[in-house]
């Protein structure tokens, strides 16, 4: 048997929308695969909100991403594939990527295939299309690559592995009581922007880039403080989100922004001069001040990605 563990993720970052994510030592999924006999796929969940997860593989992440890899590589089989869910749903952290993450390096394990890592990311994006109709891999690259995974281009794949600064930790507040799909999500960003908010989308997204390749927690937590596009659209369905922001700064983060597609807030804290625990608190309690359930979380960038071993 042949299991594959993924890391929970967040993507955006702020101004970097479907270009940019970062792995998270936070929650993981785990995938195992068993090869029988025949041709077909048997898909079975377990774990976290199991019972909301399609087992139809064309509708199911793991489903696509297998179908994916075997229609490459010309490949008939049986698999049997076991989702065990650690990563919570509908809460942007990369829920459906670390199912499609494991997956993508379990088959491949399986069926004996050396897949090349960025193809492996280019397969995994495929998965993204059961639950945000579209194949985007802001999500799935950290997830597989570890650390922060920049997007270059989408067609070809090339993606670029950045190595978080040693002191940089996030935190967390997770709602429970608001769901969503990533697709929903799409549909309130604005379908066309100006010129001048373009530009500034850029610079903040520089600055992002260069914060990390420096080391610069600071930098960082201010370009993920700075959009002005994506965010500002989301944030009116997330009752609390602009509240827990403000209070996450005045607390000492240096940088707040939505996780992913929401409804998840994460801030930016260098660990050696800021309480992420104290900050991820205000930010929980600035939700359930607006009704919203709501859970705090800590947790670092993780540096690796998807791994795999073999029972």
């Amino acid at each position: 048997m042949i299991i594959a563990r993924a890391p929970a993720t967040s993507a955006n970052l702020g101004p970097g929308f479907d270009v940019i994510g970062v792995a998270l030592d936070l929650a993981y999924d785990e995938v195992e695969i068993e090869i029988r006999e025949g041709n077909g796929l048997e898909i079975a969940v377990e774990g976290l909100e199991a019972s909301q997860i399609p087992t139809i593989p064309e509708q199911n992440t793991a489903g696509l991403v297998a179908k994916e890899i075997m229609n490459r590589k010309g490949i008939d089989a049986y698999l049997k594939i076991k989702i065990k869910k650690g990563v919570p749903q509908g809460v942007g952290l990369g829920s459906s990527a670390a199912s499609a993450s494991a997956t993508a390096a379990a088959v491949a394990r399986a069926l004996g295939l050396y897949i090349d890592p960025i193809e492996l990311v280019e397969i995994a994006a495929k998965g993204e299309i059961a639950s945000s109709g579209v194949a985007h891999a802001d999500n799935v690259a950290p997830s597989i690559l570890g650390g922060f995974a920049v997007i270059l281009s989408y067609n070809p794949m090339r993606v670029e592995k950045l190595m978080p600064p040693p002191h940089l930790e996030f935190a967390l507040a997770i709602p429970r009581s608001i769901k969503k799909t990533t697709e929903k999500a799409r549909a309130v960003l604005p379908k066309h922007i100006k010129l001048g908010e373009h530009v500034e989308a850029m610079t903040a997204y520089s600055m992002l880039l260069l914060g990390i390749i420096k080391g610069d927690i600071k930098l960082i937590g201010e370009a993920m403080n700075s959009d002005k596009i994506v965010e500002a659209a989301r944030a009116k369905v997330y009752p609390g989100f602009l509240k827990a922001k403000e209070a996450a700064l005045k607390a000492g983060a240096l940088g707040v922004t939505l996780s992913g597609a929401g409804p998840t807030a994460i801030a930016v804290v260098d660990a050696r001069k800021g309480d992420a625990w104290a900050i991820a608190d205000v930010m929980r309690k600035a939700y359930e001040d607006e009704g919203v359930e709501c859970s705090a979380a800590v947790c670092r960038p993780r540096l690796i990605g998807v791994e795999v071993f073999e029972r």
